[in-house]
């Protein structure tokens, strides 16, 4: 399994571990928002009848992947609440992540807290507001640093260990919290998996695309 691969499995199964992490990504905000000085994206190709039933399943898919996170949350909260030392587990994940990201011209503390603040300073802005594409761009760039940070961190093995470790001791209170939770788990698992999976296949659908050759004159 891929660092990122696992990475994503433990973000994702373990639910709140992007809350539990805190220094998960700030949120893309503004994702359909255009960097200053580009501009809009065209409107999407027709899609083929193949292409649109993939799109749905995906679709459905997320949706029902939230619900079931959703459901679980009540319960890792619960699990938290009885198990003190997973709430120092997940402070001691945080501050090595923290530590790995940081450096002499970098404190990732400070960055979250910096982008947290453009967050709101965008959304108090008027969307006709020239400034506001400048503040959103700003946004992304520093978002993006502090990501590729992130992710370098999450390559420490010790910081994987630390993460897994975290992630099955959570696991394991929930069950004992809620004996539902295990049959949930085991669904989640299989949504990501089938979402992976149909991510792969639209993958292979646009690669089979790009290489039909264009029609002769």
């Amino acid at each position: 399994m891929s660092v990122s691969n696992k990475f994503r499995g433990i973000r994702h199964s373990a639910l709140a571990l992007g809350v539990v992490l805190g220094l998960m990504t700030v949120g893309a905000y503004a994702a359909d928002t255009p960097p200053a000085g580009q501009a809009a994206q065209p409107a999407m190709p027709t899609l083929s009848p193949e292409q649109m039933a993939l799109m749905k399943d995906f679709q459905q898919t997320r949706q029902e992947i939230g619900a079931l996170e959703q459901k679980l949350q009540g319960i890792e909260a619960e699990a938290y609440k009885k198990n003190p030392k997973l709430g120092k587990q997940r402070d001691g994940l945080r501050d090595s992540i923290k530590n790995a990201m940081s450096d002499k011209n970098f404190d990732a503390q400070s960055k979250y807290d910096e982008l947290k603040a453009q967050v709101t300073k965008i959304q108090g802005m008027k969307e006709n507001d020239p400034e506001r594409a400048k503040e959103i761009q700003k946004f992304r760039e520093g978002q993006q640093e502090f990501e590729q940070r992130q992710a370098k961190a999450f390559q420490d093995p010790k910081i994987q260990k630390q993460s897994e470790k975290l992630r099955n001791d959570v696991r394991a209170a929930m069950i004992k919290v809620d004996p539902k939770a295990k049959d949930m788990f085991k669904e989640l698992d299989a949504k990501e998996k089938h979402m992976r999976d149909l991510q792969e296949k639209a993958m292979k659908m646009q690669s089979s695309e790009q290489a039909v050759p264009a029609p002769s004159k």
